[in-house]
This record gives structure tokens, C-alpha cells and sequence, in this order.
């Protein structure tokens, strides 16, 4: 079995198909992934500067109170985190909800899980549970990485964590375990740490409307 851990910000559509992508290897290879919080809106300070010149702090800001529901939903009740952030990512990223109220309380009307865990997308103490889980990415794969990010671990369990991969539509299944297959052997080798290209394109979110 292939231990790793995978880190998702709910707004960045390159991590929600790359999470999808994951899920449909992970039925068909043994993989036990560990789904780990990274909230863009800390990690790019958005907390202190709501706006920016990329455009996205708005975006970082709301989906920073989706990871505070989800943290104390799993925290509180056991709530799975994969499947409160695929819920959220149905909605917002297939059906283009807005990340606000109203989207919270229809994921947990959804879940049945107590309507009293909306107060947790305000609640402030919870920003030190996430800014340890950027911690532990950043330690794993240094400071120059957002999400998707997918920490292994070496043959001598050493963690090692990639920025990646990142993927403009959902491959057929086919193509993502031929992905998944080298990425593995690539990524478990300490001496390995990156391969790039240019982007072909934007996001295709619709592609990963099934996963």
C-alpha cells in the first residue's frame, strides 16, 4: 500500500480535479490517502489583506470558512473530510454555488450533521489547527507551493511532498493510472523533485462532474 497525504484548498479548481483524479486511482490501486487541509486565504495572508492584485483573495477568503466548518465538523463529530470537501466542491465548482451561508447549511442539512456547525465559518480559533496543516505541507515540500499538493514517502519514510500534479480536465481512467503509476515511482525517490511545462489551458471542473 501507498501512504500519502493530499492537501486541497475547496476554491482552487486545479485541486478539486486533482482530487478527483485521486479518487478514481485510489479504486483502482492501493492507496490510503490522508485528505489534508491548506487554506490558500493563510498561506497568501488574505486574512489581514482581503483583496490582491491576482484576484483571488475573495475567493481564498470564502472557501477559508469552508475549511473552518469542515475542520470542527470532522473535529466535533467525526465527519469525513473528503466527503465534506467533495460536497462543497459538488456545489460549488459543478452546480457554481457560492461558498456562503446557505451553501453551508445545505451541506449540512445534506450530511446530517447539527445546524449549529455553521458558527464554525466565523470562529477564529480555528486558524491555528489550519495554519499547522500548512505547516506540515511546507515542510514536506518547502514554501514555494499553493495546492494541489501530495506528500509520499520514501523507502526510508522520508516525506516527500510535490506541488502537483496539477491537471487542466479530468483523464480518462486509462491515462490517470498511467499518471498515477509513474508519478509513484518518481515521487517515492528523494532525489527527485520536479518536472514542469507550460499550461495548455484553464480548468475544465466540469470534466470531474462524475468523481
Amino acid at each position: 500500500m501507498t501512504k500519502i497525504e493530499f492537501f486541497f484548498d475547496p476554491a482552487c479548481p486545479f485541486s478539486w480535479i486533482t482530487s478527483r483524479w485521486l479518487l478514481q486511482v485510489s479504486a483502482e490501486r492501493d492507496i490510503d490517502v490522508t485528505w489534508r487541509q491548506f487554506s490558500l486565504a493563510l498561506k497568501n495572508q488574505a486574512l489581514d489583506k482581503p483583496s490582491d492584485d491576482s484576484g483571488h483573495a475573495q475567493a481564498h477568503l470564502a472557501a477559508h470558512r469552508i475549511h473552518r466548518v469542515i475542520r470542527q465538523a470532522s473535529q466535533v463529530t467525526g465527519a469525513s473530510t473528503i466527503d465534506l470537501y467533495s460536497e462543497f466542491g459538488i456545489r460549488h465548482h459543478i452546480m457554481e454555488k457560492p461558498f456562503d451561508d446557505a451553501l453551508i447549511a445545505a451541506v449540512l442539512a445534506d450530511k446530517q450533521l447539527p445546524a449549529e456547525l455553521i458558527d464554525a465559518a466565523d470562529d477564529t480559533s480555528l486558524d491555528a489547527d489550519l495554519e499547522a496543516e500548512i505547516d506540515s505541507a511546507v515542510a514536506a515540500a518547502g514554501s514555494d507551493i499553493g495546492v494541489p499538493t501530495i506528500v509520499f514517502y520514501s523507502r526510508d519514510n522520508q516525506r516527500l511532498g510535490y506541488f502537483g500534479p496539477v491537471l487542466n480536465e479530468l483523464p480518462n481512467l486509462e491515462e490517470s493510472l498511467a499518471i498515477w503509476d509513474g508519478l509513484e515511482k518518481l515521487a517515492t525517490v528523494s532525489h527527485f523533485y520536479e518536472i514542469k511545462r507550460n499550461r495548455p489551458g484553464g480548468p475544465n471542473v466540469f470534466s470531474a462532474a462524475k468523481c
